[in-house]
């Protein structure tokens, strides 16, 4: 029980970790849209969640050491 802090902390270390690693793949994979515009907009969410992901996984990494 002393280290439950540790443990959430590294709960969403591997959560925020695995979210922006599978929105990293799926930048890459082609969407089935045909406009543009919905197309560029999915491909900035992407790159947005992204790397808001790896950052939060950055600092929870950074918290628990």
């Amino acid at each position: 029980m002393e280290n439950i802090l540790d443990a959430l902390l590294f709960a969403v270390l591997v959560a925020a970790g695995g979210l922006g690693l599978t929105n990293l793949l799926m930048f890459f994979i082609p969407s089935g849209a045909e406009d543009k515009e919905v197309i560029q907009r999915q491909r900035f969410e992407n790159v947005f969640f992204a790397l808001t992901g790896i950052i939060v996984m950055l600092v929870m990494w950074y918290a628990i050491s």
